[in-house]
């Protein structure tokens, strides 16, 4: 059947079987007027008109309506015939303006600050685990030096009173006056004494009884050829760390017997365990042996602990050098080095990474509420600076769909000097361009 547009007189083919109902309705192609088509009736005395006469063109406006309902029957131009239309599909989900523009403005605001933080925050951890790396090698080797020192002085008056002639007479009466000189000397002594090859005692400086040395190890490894030696103990009245320092005695090259110095080791104990450096930072020092000499805890001192398996102690006998991060017994994280003395002794200092990264934490905590604000100002500026963009594109999308199912009377209203403008007086100017040409239409029908 036939049905023509009551506006522009456009005809259309449709085929009633395709009707679903009684009536689809339609927008003419031509004018965008609603067109409503009925299906005829079945009568034995022949088929009815499809649609009513078209009725004689209004010089009125056309109605305003609402976006037409797809046609559910095939419509086709004449006399060209067109497949079936299909039905209509759901909108796609899609992004809005600010949605996308939102991210976009965020991420260049906050990128250039990004990589300079993480750019700064790598060079300042870089830079404070070289200078605390720096600082302890320095402290560490400030120490090792002040006991090598210490040793090295003490050991040089040995040797030089092994020379004396009173000392190399071997004679307790004339050996026993320069034993008191040295302890007088040096105070740190609590025992300058000699020893015979045969291991017994000759003299002593505190003139208490002589006693048999031969089962000490100082006094073996003298006898054995060794220039000098020394031992580590716990002083059986003092409870405290000592050094027992021994040379041979000679008449020409003889060894004819062994002088010896036993000597409190508090000076260098008091340096070692009262270290600090902050809550956390702490220094022990061990023997050859691996046996505390000075410590922090005096319960390991007077035990002679072993701190061999210490986790810094265990990583320098591993042949690593420099700091060397570990994680203590109470489960913090822990920065520490070792030092060597001459004489084999190891010195060991560390402290907690928290502590010693303190003022690098306080900084990142600044620039992590520095990137949290600018996250925030960016986002803020963003969403008011996108939404400002994307309404006078939402108004001109409402007027060109109100426009575009009769509502040519939609006021334009812009006076922007971008794009935005230019759109809108290329809508303007469409709108206009639709209103002559229905009017020529009009004048045509007449």
């Amino acid at each position: 059947m036939i049905v023509i547009c009551e506006e522009c007189g456009k005809k259309y083919r449709i085929d009633p079987n395709k009707i679903k109902g009684k009536e689809a309705s339609f927008k003419c192609k031509a004018c965008s007027h609603i067109i409503t088509a009925y299906k005829p009736a079945p009568s034995s005395e022949g088929p009815k008109p499809a649609a009513p006469p078209p009725k004689a063109p209004s010089a009125e406006k056309p109605p305003v309506v609402e976006r037409p309902a797809p046609a559910t029957a095939e419509i086709s131009e004449k006399p060209a015939k067109k497949k079936a239309a299909k039905a209509p599909k759901l909108p796609k989900m899609r992004m809005s303006l600010v949605t996308k523009a939102l991210p976009v403005f965020v991420i260049v605001a906050l990128a250039p600050l990004a990589i300079y933080w993480y750019i700064s925050s790598q060079t300042t951890a870089s830079l404070i685990q070289n200078d605390t790396e720096k600082f302890g090698s320095q402290v560490a080797t400030g120490l090792v030096s002040h006991m090598d020192e210490w040793f090295d002085k003490n050991l040089r008056a040995l040797i030089a009173a092994s020379k004396q002639p009173g000392i190399i007479s071997m004679n307790r009466l004339e050996q026993e006056p320069v034993l008191k000189s040295i302890q007088k000397a040096y105070p740190w002594k609590y025992l300058v004494f000699t020893v015979g090859v045969d291991g017994m005692n000759v003299a002593r400086s505190d003139g208490k009884p002589l006693k048999d040395y031969s089962d000490r190890q100082y006094y073996k490894d003298i006898i054995g050829g060794k220039k000098f030696t020394w031992q580590t103990l716990i002083g059986k009245t003092s409870k405290k760390p000592a050094l027992v320092q021994a040379v041979p005695i000679k008449q020409g090259k003889k060894v004819v017997g062994v002088i010896a110095n036993a000597m409190h080791l508090t000076d260098i104990s008091k340096r070692v365990a009262n270290w600090r450096e902050g809550s956390t930072g702490r220094a022990f020092l061990l023997d050859e042996k691996g046996k505390v000499l000075a410590h922090s805890n005096a319960a390991y001192v007077r035990s002679q602990k072993k701190l061999n398996k210490h986790p810094l102690i265990a990583a320098y006998k591993k042949g690593e050098r420099g700091m060397i991060t570990f994680t203590d017994i109470s489960g913090d994280k822990t920065l520490g080095l070792v030092r060597k003395t001459r004489n084999g002794w190891l010195l060991a200092i560390q402290q907690s990474v928290n502590e010693a990264f303190e003022a690098f934490q306080i900084e990142q905590q600044f620039a992590y509420t520095i990137l949290g604000a600018t996250a925030v100002l960016a986002l803020l500026i963003a969403w008011f600076s996108v939404r400002a963009m994307a309404k006078p594109i939402r108004d001109l999308t409402d007027a060109a769909d109100r426009i575009s199912v009769g509502e040519l009377d939609v006021e334009i209203k812009t006076n922007r000097k971008d794009e935005i403008g230019d759109l809108a007086q290329a809508i303007a100017r469409m709108q206009d361009s639709i209103r002559l040409s229905i009017d020529r239409l009009r004048r045509r029908r007449r």
